[in-house]
């Protein structure tokens, strides 16, 4: 004989599985918070040789680095933290004059985190600084500006060399660019009213917002909306919006080489690599790196990017994505950053390439 459970039995019963669900779920979040590193750096094999200390050390920095967003996203000056000093200019590195000496040649070098140079060990260990020293060793006078941002890409590059650089009296503007900005390249010039949380911001969804104003002390949602938003991206990607990014990304720097030749400044373009671009052999957690969805993605981006090389207009526009064919060692401890020995492999390439185009410039 058969007991029938009353549907009030069978509607509590699912109401209190659902809440056990949530409760295993958030758990596991708390879990997951707690064990997976918020700091790639740290449990990286690019990154093993480095004493934990240091390694932590430079972690915890990124908390402390101080910006600024306005007119455009860059750094506070006067900062001095482990690893990093930012000018009196707000640039990485070591003052500079504002009016340089008229037997120096002055190459800006820009881009967003890789040209920074986040996980290099000291501000001597990005590549303008080893690119530098290539100079300084074949008795150039040469001065390398470090004007890399974090998260920058083309669309706010662009105005910076505009609106905020030519000041600076630079021979040429070295453009270290393709990581972030194959993650999307957004269309249309930079509004210096209009700031990167703005544009965060108003890509939120209500949903978005309401969990984050009124739900903060739930956990799951901050760990599995950056998971879910990764995918999300990814399925969004086909050919047509890898050629449309790349077409408004060459597109950019073609009008901005146009605009500097006229004012007598050169400008190279340089298509880095990332993790999984060329022939690099791969160590055990570059290939994990390398195989992941937005890492796949970007990759192919970086592909029609590099179609649309060379650009005319510009003085130069190098592919550097087989910059390490045949490199074991590992460098890279995310999808795009290095460490130390990836910089100054990456700067002695770049100086064979560039030099030819300068050459004649730095004789005179």
């Amino acid at each position: 004989m058969s007991v029938q459970v009353s549907y009030k039995k069978q509607t509590l019963f699912f109401v209190l599985l659902f809440f056990v669900l949530l409760g295993t779920v958030e758990i596991s979040s708390r879990i997951y918070e707690q064990v997976v590193p918020n700091c790639v750096f740290l449990t990286s094999d690019a990154t093993a040789h480095l004493d934990f200390n240091l390694k932590k050390s430079m972690c915890d920095q990124k908390i402390h680095l101080k910006t600024i967003d306005y007119p455009v996203d860059g750094y506070e000056p006067n900062q001095t933290l482990t690893t990093i000093n930012i000018n009196s200019l707000g640039f990485r590195g070591d003052d500079f004059e504002l009016v340089k000496d008229e037997n120096t040649y002055r190459i800006f070098m820009i881009g967003g985190s890789t040209t920074f140079g986040t996980g290099a060990t000291s501000d001597d260990a990005t590549i303008p600084s080893f690119l530098q020293n290539e100079f300084k060793k074949n008795n150039y006078n040469v001065e390398v500006i470090n004007a890399g941002v974090g998260g920058a890409n083309s669309f706010e590059e662009v105005y910076k060399i505009r609106h905020m650089y030519k000041q600076f009296d630079p021979d040429i503007f070295l453009i270290y660019d393709g990581y972030n900005d194959s993650r999307g390249v957004p269309e249309g010039n930079f509004d210096p009213n209009f700031s990167r949380d703005d544009r965060a911001e108003s890509q939120r969804s209500l949903l978005h917002l309401f969990i984050r104003d009124n739900l903060q002390e739930y956990r799951t949602p901050y760990v599995v909306f950056p998971i879910l938003s990764v995918y999300n991206n990814a399925l969004k990607m086909n050919d047509e919006v890898y050629q449309k990014n790349s077409d408004v990304w060459s597109s950019r720097w073609d009008e901005m080489c146009k605009e500097n030749t006229v004012d007598d400044i050169k400008t190279i373009i340089l298509l880095q690599p990332i993790v999984g671009t060329g022939d690099k052999i791969l160590s055990e957690g570059e290939k994990r790196l390398a195989n992941g969805i937005m890492e796949t993605t970007m990759q192919k981006q970086l592909e029609y990017h590099a179609k649309t090389l060379p650009i005319v207009s510009c003085d130069g526009s190098i592919d550097l994505r087989n910059t390490f064919d045949g490199v074991s060692e590992p460098l890279y401890f995310d999808e795009g950053h290095m460490v130390d020995l990836g910089y100054e492999l990456m700067a002695k390439e770049i100086y064979k390439k560039i030099i030819p185009i300068i050459s004649e410039d730095l004789l005179n």
